[in-house]
Formats: structure tokens, C-alpha cells, sequence
């Protein structure tokens, strides 16, 4: 228990005048006082030392001919002895000078009521306080916050650094694109509205468990619009005095690069699957040509067979089947000479809305009946397109058939065209029906296969597809599948590929072409 100090009486002292003069010359901060009409009553040595001046240039001079020398007073309105002289506490002057030796001198005269014991004002107190080297250093800092600013703002990335409770403490502007906020949005602001819980906590982790920093985490945030952001991380701590007080990261939107990597990934993909098709394009092509003509001699014999007799002959019916069987491997033939595109091509210029549409009312009497809403979206101008028009027709024409087929008999089918970014004229078709199972989602394009049941579907329909895209030098592909649907993507560029024109030139100096049945 700490011991109470017993009472002191307060000392008895009485100064007079000459002792409170004495005492005021001594005071350590340069000090004079001023009457009412401004001039100098009493001065500190202090401020004759200061100012190097003697008693006799200073008391009973204004106080503007001791200050600035001159004999003008200071403008009214940065005065501040008028408000002084009527009581106001807190009263500075800013003096600004150039010295003996040029050096910039910069000075705070803080001004306070003299006054008596009755409260009456007689005069001003004026003290001055070098701040010289305070506006030295608070302009250095201010130069260097701006360089320390610029080479942050100029940094690839965006930098943010936080307090360990996740508080934002500086990012640079490259926020505005990556995060979608301003800085001056994001003070206040704590890294777990940037980011999940859950991928912060694994990045604290990971730098926990490392030594020092950890460069090249890939993770995600959000930003102000919702988007999710792929970014890659460089993350450290920020030390003071051996120990962690907040985190710095350089982030690096990574959405550029991912969007190149698909794109890779998909050309990788397209080649892949033309080297296959065209592979199994020339085997079709010759299984094809060798079955055409048998069937056309089954076809024709079983017909004159059958038309010989009489019409309750007890092989009718058998002859019936053999011609129906033989027709529909006619059928077969006729789809694999579509798929290795042995027929003829004839180049026209196409608009490409017009065609999709064309291709939608052929395969509206296959939908009557049918509780199927369309929904058609057609670019207000037209999307002039090279290409073959029946080859190109019969792309939609399947797209479109498989669509219905998807949504069995209810639903919507949803057909759009458009101008994307890159000028590829781009046709979509949707429908509301189950989507396509994740495994099939690679095989959809491939030769026979099919999800139909037996005796509903070659499995060429895509393929075919797929082979007349690529000969235009267009994509296809699936742009969406899941239970809402799916949405397949054609793109296809404005002039015909130098390799489809120079077919078409061989095609019309060689009109002989292969018949089927």
C-alpha cells in the first residue's frame, strides 16, 4: 500500500514588479510583451539572442518594426493581436523569412491574452517557436511518401498491406480493375471482404509455415461486382522490431492468363479431334464407297423381285425387310460420305442469321405436336459469312434436332446470333432439357457416338458437325451443360479458309461426284 505524504503548506512568496521582470528576461522560449497599442513592453533575452538585437531597438517599438524591420503593419487579415487583445486563447502567426545566410527560416508566434487579476486585458504575450526543422523533415517524409507512393502505384499487381486482424492499411491503384474498388473504398475495409474465410486461412497457413515469403499461391477473391477473380499471391510479413505487425501482398490478376490457357486447351483439343476425325474420315470414306454399290444392286434387285410377285406371294414380306434394311444402310453410307465430306462444295456468301433461321423452319414439322417454347434472338445486322449453304444448314439442322430430341417433346429452345469481340460471327442453340453427363462432354464430337437407343441415331450427327466447322475454320463447342440445358457455340470467321476455297476450285473443275442409291 503506497504511504500517504503528509500536507505541505504552500511557500509564502511575494515578487514584485522587478522579480517578475527579471524572471519573465529569463524565460527560455523568446518572449515579449506587447501594450494595446503594440508595442513592446518587455522582451525575453531569449529573443534578443534569437533576433540579435538590444533592449533599446526592441522595447517601445511596434511590434511589426522589430519583427519584419519595416514600418508596415501586417495585412489585417493574418493579424491575430486584435483577437488576441480581446481575450482569444490559441492565436498563431506564421513568420516565413530568409536569413543572414539564406537558410529558410520558418516560425509559429503563438499569441496569449496579458491580463490582470480582475480578467481585464493590458496586452498580448507573444512567443516564438522555431519549426524550421520540423517543415524540413514533415516535407522530406512528404517527398518521400510520394516517391514511396509512385513506385507502389507503378508496381505490376496490385499491393495491399494489412494489420494482422486483416485490416487494410495501404493498396495501390492497381485495385480499381483487379478488386473493383478505388483505395480510399477499401480503408477500413478487412481482407475477409476480399476473399472466403476459408482461402485466407490457408494463406496464413502457408506463411506460417514458411521461413520467409512465399511467392506464386494461386487463389481467387471477389470483387466489387461479384466477379471471382483468379489471382496468384506473393505474401510476406511486416516486421517492426523482430516481430510481425501486419501482412504485405503482391497480387497479380491471373484472368488474362486463364483465359489463354483455355483457349490453348481448346485448340489442343480441336486438334486432337481433327487428327482423329479425319483419320476415321478417310476410313469411312472408303467403307462408304465400297458398300454403295452392293446396296444400290440389293436395293434395285429386291425391288424387281418384289414387283414380279404377286403382291400375297409368301416372301413379300421378307423381301419388304431386305429393301427397308438395305435403304436404311443407305441411309448409314450417305451419313459417312457427309462426314468425310466427299461430295461437292460450292462457296456463296451467307448471312449467317438468315441460314440458322432457314435451318429452324425445316425443323419445325418434326416439332409439331410438341410443347416446345422458341426463342430467337437475331443480330439486327447481317453476319455476312463464306461457306457452303447446304453443308452449313445441315449443321444447324442437326444442332437444332438434337436440341428437341433433348428436351423430349417439352421445353424451350433458345436460338441467338451475334458479332462476338474477336469479329467471328457466332450462332448459339440451347435447350432446356437434362445436359449432357460430365464423361460424355469430350466424346459428344467423336464418330458413333451416340446416347440414343439402338435403331434412333448413327452417332454422325455431331461429327458431321463438327467436320464442316473445322473445314470453315469455325469452332464448335459446348458452351454450357448442366440440368438447367445445354447451348452449343458456333463461331465461325467472315471469309472461307484459303484450303475450303481451293477444294471448291477443284470440286467445280471436277464436277464428277459419288451418287448414293
Amino acid at each position: 500500500m503506497t504511504e500517504q505524504l503528509p500536507m505541505a503548506e504552500p511557500p509564502s512568496l511575494t515578487l514584485s514588479d522587478s522579480q517578475y521582470r527579471r524572471i519573465f528576461q529569463y524565460l527560455p522560449i523568446p518572449t515579449i510583451l506587447l501594450g494595446p497599442d503594440k508595442r513592446v513592453l518587455a522582451v525575453s533575452k531569449s529573443w534578443l539572442q534569437r533576433y540579435g538585437m538590444s533592449q533599446e531597438q526592441v522595447l517601445g517599438h511596434l511590434c511589426y518594426e522589430v519583427y519584419r524591420r519595416g514600418n508596415q503593419p501586417c495585412p489585417a487579415s493574418v493579424c491575430r493581436f486584435p483577437a488576441a487583445m480581446q481575450g482569444q486563447q490559441g492565436l498563431f502567426n506564421a513568420h516565413e523569412y530568409q536569413d543572414s545566410r539564406g537558410h529558410w527560416v520558418v516560425e509559429e508566434v503563438h499569441l496569449s491574452p496579458f491580463t490582470d487579476e480582475l480578467g481585464k486585458v493590458l496586452g498580448v504575450i507573444e512567443s516564438v517557436r522555431d519549426i524550421s526543422e520540423a517543415k524540413r523533415l514533415e516535407a522530406s517524409l512528404t517527398e518521400t511518401n510520394e516517391l514511396l507512393g509512385g513506385l507502389l502505384n507503378s508496381m505490376l499487381g496490385v499491393v495491399v498491406a494489412a494489420d494482422l486482424e486483416g485490416r487494410v492499411l495501404f493498396v495501390n491503384r492497381n485495385s480499381l480493375p483487379v478488386m473493383g474498388y478505388a483505395p480510399e473504398e477499401l480503408m477500413g475495409k478487412t481482407l475477409w471482404d476480399l476473399s472466403p474465410h476459408e482461402e485466407l486461412k490457408r494463406l496464413r497457413s502457408i506463411l506460417d509455415a514458411s521461413d520467409g515469403p512465399v511467392r506464386g499461391v494461386r487463389t481467387h477473391l471477389t470483387k466489387k461486382d461479384g466477379e471471382i477473380v483468379p489471382v496468384v499471391v506473393n505474401l510476406n510479413y511486416i516486421y517492426r522490431e523482430g516481430k510481425p505487425i501486419g501482412t504485405l501482398g503482391i497480387i497479380r490478376d491471373q484472368r488474362e492468363r486463364a483465359k489463354i490457357e483455355r483457349h490453348l486447351s481448346s485448340a489442343r483439343m480441336q486438334v486432337v479431334q481433327s487428327d482423329k476425325l479425319a483419320m476415321l474420315g478417310r476410313m469411312a470414306a472408303g467403307v462408304a464407297h465400297e458398300l454403295n454399290n452392293p446396296l444400290t444392286g440389293i436395293t434395285i434387285y429386291g425391288e424387281l423381285v418384289r414387283d414380279q410377285l404377286p403382291p400375297d406371294h409368301p416372301v413379300q414380306p421378307d423381301l419388304q425387310r431386305i429393301i427397308e434394311d438395305a435403304e436404311r444402310c443407305r441411309d448409314i453410307v450417305r451419313d459417312l460420305l457427309d462426314y468425310s465430306r466427299q461430295g461437292s462444295i460450292q462457296l456463296e456468301s451467307l448471312d449467317l442469321s438468315q441460314l440458322v433461321e432457314e435451318a429452324l423452319a425445316l425443323t419445325h414439322a418434326d416439332s409439331q405436336g410438341w410443347h416446345v417454347e422458341v426463342v430467337t434472338e437475331w443480330y439486327p445486322e447481317p453476319l455476312i459469312i463464306q461457306g457452303d449453304r447446304q453443308l452449313l444448314r445441315q449443321v444447324f439442322i442437326n444442332l437444332i434436332s438434337n436440341a428437341y430430341d433433348a428436351m423430349e417433346g417439352r421445353g424451350k429452345l433458345t436460338v441467338r446470333t451475334y458479332l462476338d469481340d474477336e469479329g467471328m460471327r457466332c450462332a448459339e442453340v440451347g435447350d432446356s432439357g437434362s445436359g449432357i453427363a460430365p464423361e460424355y462432354l469430350t466424346k459428344v464430337f467423336d464418330p458413333f457416338f451416340t446416347t440414343k437407343p439402338p435403331g434412333q441415331g448413327t452417332g454422325l450427327g455431331l461429327s458431321v458437325v463438327f467436320g464442316v466447322i473445322s473445314r470453315h475454320e469455325g469452332k464448335i463447342l459446348v458452351k454450357q451443360s448442366g440440368p438447367e440445358g445445354t447451348t452449343f457455340l458456333v463461331r465461325l470467321p467472315a471469309q472461307a479458309p484459303k484450303t475450303l476455297l481451293d477444294f471448291a476450285s477443284t470440286m467445280r473443275s471436277d464436277p464428277e461426284d459419288e451418287e448414293i442409291g
